[in-house]
């Protein structure tokens, strides 16, 4: 699968989060890391959408929106030449959305300081990905990366990773085959650290089997209700 991550931000040199998510996005040979500079070239662009099996828009939240530097690219390039007569050219490919924000989380919530989601506030790319008949995945959202600590910037590099080329990024089994992939890739590259590597793909493999159990167990008690 061929990953393209559209990157909108007005300051991308200067950015912490894009350096984070670039170095992070570079242990991913399929994925391309795709920086939003205009003017824009029509037919590379078009290219590069056409390529792709998942398009991933990547931008800091700017008043509740997209940064100018997508909008101007979603607004030129997303034309009929991008999406043909039929409109079907991008029909079929994922679309998936990872947005920063520079307020906590918590605070995107009704009754809260924003008074809104973040799914609600990102309604317009959903709608985009329905008009262009491609599969919405739910957005990949941090807040406040600066104020991450290291545990949690390594457990964010992994989800990003993992939101970037997993079949079915979010989904707890498919995290599970994703890790255990790059563990048995790690054991062939190191084999003098081979051991531990497999260890750690038999403990996922025994929780996930226990917890394939639970959901059997739970499914079956919804069952007798």
């Amino acid at each position: 699968m061929k990953t393209l991550v559209v990157v909108g931000h007005p300051d991308v040199a200067n950015s912490s989060t894009q350096g984070f998510f670039k170095h992070a996005a570079k242990e991913e040979p399929q994925v391309t890391w795709h920086v939003l500079r205009a003017p824009f070239d029509p037919l590379k662009e078009h290219q590069l959408l056409w390529e792709a099996d998942r398009i991933v828009l990547e931008f800091p939240l700017y008043w509740y929106s997209v940064p100018a530097v997508m909008k101007d690219w979603i607004d030129q390039i997303f034309d009929e030449e991008l999406l043909g007569e039929s409109g079907q050219r991008l029909a079929g490919k994922e679309f998936g959305v990872v947005v920063t924000t520079g307020r906590a989380l918590k605070e995107f919530a009704p009754g809260q300081s924003q008074g809104f989601t973040l799914a609600e506030l990102l309604r317009p790319l959903q709608a985009l990905a329905n008009e262009t008949k491609m599969t919405y995945l739910t957005p990949l959202t941090i807040g406040q990366f600066t104020r991450l600590g290291k545990k949690e910037r390594l457990e964010l590099a992994v989800s990003y990773r993992q939101y970037l080329t997993a079949e079915k990024p979010g989904h707890l089994a498919t995290s599970v085959a994703w890790l255990v992939e790059r563990l048995n890739k790690l054991a062939k590259e190191h084999e003098d650290q081979a051991p531990g590597y497999l260890g750690l793909v038999a403990v996922l493999l025994d929780n996930q089997e226990q917890l394939a159990d639970l959901g059997v167990n739970l499914t079956l008690l919804g069952e007798d209700d």
